[in-house]
């Protein structure tokens, strides 16, 4: 680390803003003998973003200021541009990113209404069970496009259902426990999901209690 070249960002407000810095507790240190030969560059903020991200990445120009020059140290004095730059391709990403979330939360919704129904439906019906299964598997797969552990936490707890419907125990009480491990030892405990566990834990006993008695009699 004490080869690189160091990049220091100063704002508008003249905090800086240090990269590559070395690091006391890995050995580097801030050499005290002299100061640090310095190359300071006063541009506007927004030219600034590319010029730091070139010495970051670019390490053939970084090697070439230090050794060939002897800069050490690269200051950027970042200055209000002009006039803003409204960055279109980024808008219209960022509208097609909101615009698809809205609808699929949209779909969430309408899944979710649709599969609680086959659920309920499904204590009955063994047919309605499995639809049931089937649209929770759905709601997962959009959950895992999304990136929310939560949602995807709660998919499986509904498909969790439907296998307590179907008498597929074992498997779903592996599931329920995989899920109330995640929701409790999260960072971001999630009470609801937590006692949304419990609850269907209960009823998965509860099955398994008639299982029992069932081959009790027989």
């Amino acid at each position: 680390m004490s080869d690189s070249l160091i990049i220091c960002v100063s704002d508008y407000w003249q905090r800086c803003h240090y990269h590559n810095r070395p690091n006391p507790e890995a050995g580097d240190a801030w050499p005290k003998s002299k100061p640090l030969r310095r190359l300071c560059i006063h541009v506007d903020a927004i030219n600034g973003n590319y010029y730091l991200r070139e010495f970051l990445h670019q390490h053939v120009l970084a090697e070439s200021l230090r050794r060939n020059h002897g800069v050490q140290l690269v200051w950027l004095q970042f200055e209000e541009p002009q006039k803003d730059i409204i960055d279109y391709r980024f808008a219209d990403m960022l509208a097609h990113t909101i615009w698809e979330r809205i609808e699929v939360e949209h779909l969430m919704s309408w899944l979710s209404t649709l599969g609680g129904g086959f659920s309920a439906l499904g204590e009955q019906f063994e047919r309605c069970a499995k639809t049931a299964g089937k649209i929770s598997l759905q709601q997962l797969k959009i959950g895992l496009r999304l990136g929310d552990p939560f949602l995807q936490t709660r998919c499986k707890l509904y498909y969790s259902i439907s296998l307590i419907q179907r008498g597929q125990l074992r498997m779903a009480k592996h599931l329920i426990r995989e899920q109330y491990q995640f929701a409790s030892k999260n960072i971001e405990k999630d009470v609801r999901l937590m006692r949304m566990c419990l609850g269907i834990w209960r009823r998965l006993s509860y099955e398994y209690e008639q299982r029992r008695l069932r081959k009790g009699g027989n």
